[in-house]
């Protein structure tokens, strides 16, 4: 159908053609270039910084809560962490698919929910995404001859930088080895001392006169209470006299009332006695004076005289008694008189005794009281002593903190908003900054308001001025003073470009006579255009290639530029659609189009020799044209199709397999698309105009090969079970090998950069570190092929990706410069550098560039260790070491112990003599990391347009040691709720206070300890390193190692995972297989489709193995491991070789449809589709071969691919021809009919 519309209108092929060209040109013109695919990795890196502290403290109060929280996030699939000195990073890793955007959003919502809990030594975490954009592009070199270190970190810093930053594309120049200045406040307590001694003095001269004036008043009141206890005493005296007087005459009343008491009984008695006597003697005279008696009894008349007489004498008697009893009764009432002058007398007594009781009492609390004031107010005095002792305490007041507030907060310049008069707003701006360091060192820090001190300023307390970290730098480039520049490319512009840009720029400035100059250290640019460069010479040199063998083959130019022309629009149509599917220019990408070059012109060849067949047999040219695209258009489509349909299952793979796999695969599938397109649309125009004149030549070398392939086919088809049985043991001698050969990740590329690092003894001081950097770039420069060695140690070191290792404190990190126009081969660089450096005090690595792939692989042979116990990790890892120094084939072994090892100096504190003194454990620490802290950053100070830090710090940290640390003083907050009351809490009222110092309540232990803690998983790791010897290869080495491992006995709680290059491998490789697999499957379905048959479609997958025997032998003849690269060349394999098959197989179908016997149709199949198999064969195998050969830079990673390819698609070829026919005569036993529909 399209073979037949392109030749009725063939001038809408040609707009087509001429829009294809015009979208390819403008979209290689907007294409942005980079060295590898856009790689949105799924992971994300969370940072956190955490001065002074050690790892143990950051992996407990960061690391732990962070990946605890972090764990719960949504499409997590693993969390790591490293807990080093000061900081914290932990890297997530999530599923392919997550929205990495949102899943920043949720990591931020959680960090929120832990941060509050943090100090303020604790930042803010950072979330970035880690990704190749963060690799610097350039790393540059600024050095002169003219200029200071300093000078030249200004000039860096005010002018380079900005120029650089400037440029169209340009992220961030970030310079390292830049000398930093800032102002040092620096505390002197001995100056702090003398004011306070001044300060305390004149405040206790004060308080010691009021507490003299205070002394006074209470010795007066003392006396007053004892003058009123004296008087109390007289008077009281003289009450107890008058009481006692008042007692006596009382007794006497008392005495009198009782004798005139008996006295009155008696009288009373008497008269008693008197009135019964008288009553007797009336009673007498009664009888005595009746008549009768005494006229009878005339003789009692006697007797009654003397009754009379008596009874006279005792009325007379009771007169006198009561008389007496009379008197008495009024001396009686004279005594009552006198009792109660007496009661009177002793009340009022008493209640004088009340009265003065009563004053002296009150006389004494009011004196009391007074003394009472006068004690408490001594007591407020003391009180008030101490108080303002302490508040008055310049040591206590004078902290880094409190200096640091000062000069923030008078460092202040802020608009307060605007006034308005008369129409003008006037902005109110509040404060002025400093500006010199004068105004810093006259700042007023107190008033205090004493004569003797006065005001009390910043430079009277301590020492201000600048300092700077050259001390701590070693930045050279070819033994001169230089300062590194390391420049990012924002994310969405070309490397290539940015690159270009910079250097235009740097070449500007090298222009200019100012005495400095920028060397480029590393330049991704440059390496990205060699690689694209040689990469394009190799597509072109193979297309080239391919077009001479079909000149060869058809020995007619216009068939030949017919199907030559399939090329470059093939790769113009491809790069259109890159620029549409967002398909950058990068090594993966062209690799795919370098490969695919060859394969351009199957498709074309194959309709061109069915054309030239069917014009020779008598078709015209358009009608040739026509059916020879239509008669083989199905099976081009089917070739096609399973050729793209190997790199389908990328789309079940994950990490760097599917990064590296997606650009390739769309680039070939692209230009073999455009490949079919144009075979069945423009080579029939072509061919029916170019074709009507055309004369069949005759090719006797041809013919002759298909007579002896015919006679071959024959005799093959007789023996079909002995070639069979050979291609079975050829094929299991190949997967043998495969087994049994070495593994890698990908090859190591050839650079025009290399770096190096120095690691110097724990012993090395920075001074002879220095030495041992000017010894080995000197050394170094001697090497033919090297022009420029930048040499890095200290603080100049840390420049990130690419750039070489940043190592330790005793590490030099060396970035060496190769001659770009006749480039030394990188092993014989390294060879040279380690036998020149041999004699130096120092362990000297060397590596190639860090720009390629293989930087994402891991290094070397890695064990990861996991268990709870650091001690426990520790034994096993040793265990382990001896396990790896033992396999054949490795070095530098080494654990996490070895590798990075802190010195630690552990306090442990006596808990509960701590807490005896009031003291916690934090209280000691908060106190320790007071005396170890580097200082604080106050502000900044503006001078001539340069920003200062003003650090302040207190100067007697600087005398703090190792071995005077226990002798340091603890200050222990009074009144404190922690402590227990003790005796000697008691005694501090009558004792001066002892001093309490930290080796009271501590001890110290030197030791060592891991300057970063690893994590995976939430649990500890340590690693457990090494690097394959030269010559032996990491796969096989780790084989060894894993073998050896299944026998190591592991406690309980603990295991150990292959980790570094082996794991990459190990994962891309099950990627891998899984592809192939799933790539197999495909192309049968895709040829199920083609064929409708399942036998037919059976019969052409035996080609794919064919293939795999063919690249595992091409391995094995040129020595190359099996990589990823390699793989990827039996995966592109399975989509080729099958191609060959369909043609083969469909042609006999159609024969045998149209009634030819079986092995006839066999034998004419062959001899029909040898020449163009033989033509798409060599073809694409010449357009791989200088890829195969490694020609220029960049070819080295293709080149295993290449090989592979190669191998698979000569061996599969031959034994095509032979062996499809044998299983299409041993399967078909029936005769093929034409199905009608």
């Amino acid at each position: 159908m399209f073979s037949r519309f392109s030749v009725k209108k063939p001038y809408t092929i040609f707009v087509a053609v001429v829009l294809i060209f015009i979208l390819g040109t403008i979209s290689f013109l907007n294409l942005t270039t980079d060295l590898l695919p856009s790689m949105d990795l799924p992971y994300v890196v969370v940072n956190t910084s955490y001065e002074g502290a050690s790892p143990e403290e950051v992996e407990t109060v960061v690391t732990r809560p962070l990946e605890q929280s972090l764990a719960t996030t949504n499409n997590i699939q693993n969390v790591s962490s490293v807990s080093s000195e000061n900081s914290s990073m932990i890297i997530l890793e999530f599923s392919n698919d997550v929205n990495l955007d949102s899943a920043i959003i949720e990591i931020n919502s959680m960090i929120d929910m832990i941060t509050p809990y943090w100090g303020e030594d604790i930042s803010t975490p950072m979330i970035m995404r880690l990704n190749p954009d963060m690799m610097p592009i350039m790393i540059s070199a600024l050095n002169t001859e003219e200029q200071t270190l300093s000078e030249l970190s200004d000039y860096a810093t005010d002018t380079i930088i900005p120029e650089l930053e400037s440029v169209e594309g340009v992220a961030s120049v970030e310079g390292t080895g830049l000398v930093e200045e800032d102002i040092q406040v620096e505390l002197l307590p001995d100056k702090i001392e003398d004011y306070n001694d001044r300060i305390l003095d004149e405040i206790d001269g004060e308080l010691s006169k009021s507490e003299q004036e205070l002394e006074e008043a209470k010795r007066d009141i003392e006396n007053g209470i004892k003058s009123v206890e004296k008087e109390e005493e007289v008077r009281l005296g003289e009450i107890e006299d008058g009481r006692n007087a008042i007692n006596d005459a009382h007794e006497e009343l008392l005495l009198g009332q009782h004798q005139m008491d008996q006295a009155e009984s008696e009288l009373r008695e008497n008269r008693t006695t008197l009135d019964a006597t008288i009553a007797g003697l009336e009673a007498l005279e009664g009888i005595l004076t009746q008549g009768e008696l005494v006229e009878e009894f005339g003789l009692f008349e006697e007797q009654l005289g003397d009754v009379q007489s008596q009874k006279a004498e005792l009325e007379a008697a009771r007169g006198q008694l009561e008389s007496g009893l009379s008197n008495l009764s009024s001396q009686q009432k004279e005594l009552f008189k006198g009792e109660a002058e007496l009661s009177a007398q002793r009340d009022a007594l008493m209640q004088g005794e009340m009265i003065l009781r009563i004053e002296l009492s009150n006389a004494k609390r009011e004196l009391q009281s007074g003394l009472t004031e006068i004690e408490k107010g001594l007591q407020e005095l003391e009180n008030a002593k101490e108080e303002a002792f302490k508040n008055a305490d310049l040591k206590g007041m004078i902290t880094v903190e409190m200096i640091s507030n000062i000069l923030m907060a008078q460092n202040f310049s802020m608009p307060a908003g605007y006034l308005e008069q008369e129409g003008i707003d006037y902005l109110i701006k509040v404060g002025e900054e400093f500006e010199q360091t004068e105004e810093l060192e006259n700042l007023l820090l107190f008033d205090t308001g004493m004569d003797s001190v006065g005001e009390l300023y910043l430079k009277d307390v301590a020492n201000i001025g600048n300092n700077d970290n050259q001390e701590g730098i070693y930045a050279k480039v070819n033994g001169e003073n230089a300062v590194m520049l390391v420049s990012q490319k924002q994310s969405n512009y070309s490397t290539a470009q940015v690159s270009e840009s910079l250097r235009e720029k740097i070449e500007e400035i090298n222009e200019e006579d100012n005495g400095v100059e920028i060397v480029n250290l590393m330049d991704q640019g440059i390496y990205i255009d060699m690689v694209v460069e040689s990469v394009l010479n190799n597509l072109m040199y193979g297309g080239i290639l391919a077009v001479l063998i079909l000149l060869v083959f058809l020995k007619d130019l216009r068939p030949t530029i017919v199907i030559g022309l399939s090329i470059p629009i093939s790769l113009i149509f491809a790069i259109a659609m890159m620029y549409f599917t967002g398909v950058t220019i990068n090594i993966i990408s062209l690799g795919g189009l370098a490969l695919g070059v060859g394969m351009l012109v199957d498709n074309s060849v194959v309709v061109i020799e069915n054309i030239y067949r069917l014009k020779n047999e008598g078709m015209s040219a358009a009608k040739a044209s026509v059916e020879g695209a239509k008669q083989v258009s199905g099976a081009l489509a089917a070739s096609t199709f399973t050729t793209m349909a190997v790199f389908l299952p990328v789309i079940f793979t994950d990490g760097i397999s599917r990064q590296i796999f997606t650009d390739m695969g769309l680039t070939i599938a692209f230009s073999l698309l455009a490949s079919l397109i144009i075979a069945i649309t423009l080579v029939p125009v072509m061919s029916s105009g170019f074709f009507k004149n055309v004369e069949s030549k005759k090719t006797p070398f041809f013919d002759r090969m298909i007579a002896g392939y015919e006679v071959i086919l024959q005799k093959a088809l007789n023996v079909r079970v002995f070639i069979l049985l050979m291609t079975v043991v050829l094929l299991a001698g190949s997967v043998y090998f495969a087994t049994q050969a070495g593994t890698a990740f990908i090859p190591e590329m050839e650079a025009a950069e290399m770096s190096a690092t120095i690691e110097a003894d724990d012993e090395t001081t920075f001074e002879e570190l220095s030495e041992i950097g000017d010894q080995a770039s000197e050394a170094i420069m001697e090497i033919e092929g090297i022009v420029t060695v930048g040499a890095f140690a200290g603080e100049s070191s840390g420049f990130g990706f690419g750039g070489g290792s940043s190592g330790g404190a005793k590490t030099i990190s060396l970035n060496i410069l190769l001659d770009q126009e006749n480039p030394a081969d990188n092993e014989f660089i390294e060879r040279e550098i380690l036998e020149r450096t041999k004699d130096l005090d120092a362990a000297v690595s060397v590596s190639g560039s860090n720009m390629d792939l293989s930087a994402l692989s891991g290094e070397g042979i890695q064990l990861q260790v996991k268990g709870p116990d650091i001690d426990r990790l520790r034994e096993i890892s040793e265990g382990l070491r001896v396990i790896i120094e033992e396999t054949e084939g490795t070095m530098n072994v080494q654990t996490s112990f070895d590798e990075e090892q802190s010195e630690e100096i552990r306090v442990r504190i006596d808990k509960n003599e701590a807490m005896k003194e009031g003291l916690t454990v934090a209280q000691i620490y908060s106190q320790i990391r007071g005396w170890t802290s580097d200082g604080q950053n106050a502000t900044t100070l503006t001078v001539d347009n340069k920003d200062y830090p003003v650090m302040v710090f207190h100067g007697k940290n600087k005398a703090i040691n190792v071995d005077n640390l226990l002798e340091q003083p603890l200050e222990v907050e009074e009144n404190s709720e922690m402590g227990m009351p003790s005796q000697d809490m008691q005694d501090d009222e009558e004792e001066e206070e002892k001093e309490l110092l930290l080796g009271d309540v501590a001890n110290i232990e030197q030791t060592t300890g891991l300057a970063s803690i690893n994590r995976d998983s939430q649990q500890r790791y340590v690693n457990v390193s090494a690097e394959p010897q030269t010559g032996y290869n990491i796969g096989l080495v780790s084989r060894d190692i894993e073998a050896q491992l299944e026998e190591f006995d592991l406690p309980e709680g603990y295991n150990v995972e292959i980790g570094g290059e082996t794991e990459t491998i190990n994962e891309t490789m099950t990627d891998l297989m899984l592809m192939i697999a799933l790539a197999v499957v495909f192309v049968y379905l895709i040829m199920v489709a083609q064929f409708q048959s399942l036998l037919s479609p059976f019969i052409v997958m035996f080609t794919i193995p064919l293939a795999f025997t063919g690249g595992f032998m091409a391995m094995l003849i040129t020595g190359s491991d099996v990589s990823i690269i390699s793989m990827l060349g039996l995966l592109v394999l399975s989509g080729i070789v099958v191609n060959n098959g369909i043609v083969f197989v469909d042609y006999i179908d159609q024969l045998r449809e149209d009634g030819m016997e079986k092995r006839e149709a066999i034998i004419l199949a062959g001899k029909t589709r040898l020449r163009p198999i033989l033509m798409t064969a060599i073809t694409t195998i010449l357009g791989l071969s200088t890829l195969s050969v490694g020609m220029g830079m960049g070819s080295d990673m293709l080149q295993p691919l290449a090989i592979t390819a190669i191998g698979g698609l000569t061996y599969s070829t031959l034994l095509t021809l032979f062996v499809v026919p044998i299983m299409y005569d041993l399967m078909h036993r029936k005769k093929r009919v034409k199905r009608e529909v």
